[in-house]
């Protein structure tokens, strides 16, 4: 059986395909709007505002408001970091809601077909943005440092990061005589979990966005499907964790 840390990073990759898989979704059905990617959509709103483009302004800001929304039902449900838990239940809990989201989500996307118009966009931009919200508060309580699945940005830097002072230990000489014991330099198996995590990322937006020209509707059960798996294998998993 594999470790309860093995088995946390893998369900933090296939969150993090789930979510790529979501953003490239919305992205190509809610008219260039991030629902998972909230660094983009502010940028994104910020050029609706400057081009005095009402329904991007809408978009964009029903999107923020959606996963700000989301981050919050997240922490109310996880509630504070049990420091000496891999994967606490209320964790899982927390996925389950984002499951809840993401089947209602697609099930609305279903009925009214690959054509949207009117509200029912603003209330799929806010149910993909809300189920994004969630699992990031989610992730974010699960400590594992350097890593998110929904804002890459910084699981990037952090692997960047991590490279540059695996590298320098490489090339570092040892000073004989030394005081006080170098701590523990970062190794190379430390890169892996940022390195999938940005991949599974990647991965997903090309199952979004190859969907588009393939079968629309994997781009919406795809990810549920996804979460629904973590849920399950998180259940089963770590069931004595509270």
């Amino acid at each position: 059986m594999p470790a309860p840390d093995t088995w946390r990073n893998v369900l933090l990759v296939m969150l993090s395909l789930a979510a790529g898989c979501v953003d490239a979704a919305g992205f190509l059905g809610f008219d260039e709007v991030f629902v998972a990617n909230m660094t983009g959509n502010t940028v994104l709103l910020g050029i609706a505002i400057g081009q005095a483009d009402s329904e991007a302004v809408l978009h964009a800001g029903t999107a923020l408001a959606g996963f700000i929304c989301g981050v919050a039902v997240g922490a109310l449900a996880v509630g504070r970091k049990q420091e000496s838990v891999v994967w606490p239940g209320r964790v899982t809990a927390a996925l389950a809601i984002e499951l809840a989201a993401l089947a209602a989500f697609a099930g609305v996307w279903l009925a009214n077909g690959s054509i949207l118009s009117g509200g029912v966009v603003f209330l799929l931009i806010s149910l993909s943005a809300l189920a994004m919200g969630i699992q990031s508060s989610a992730v974010r309580r699960l400590g594992v440092p350097g890593v998110a699945t929904t804002y890459i940005t910084g699981t990037l830097t952090n692997l960047t990061e991590m490279a540059i002072d695996w590298l320098r230990t490489i090339r570092k000489t040892p000073v004989e005589n030394q005081d006080q014991p170098e701590p523990e330099p970062p190794s190379a198996r430390g890169l892996l979990l940022p390195a999938d995590v940005w991949l599974a990322y990647g991965a997903g937006a090309v199952v979004g966005g190859s969907a588009k020209f393939l079968w629309w509707p994997m781009a919406i059960l795809f990810p549920a499907g996804i979460v629904g798996v973590v849920v399950c294998m998180a259940t089963i998993r770590y069931r004595r964790s509270g």
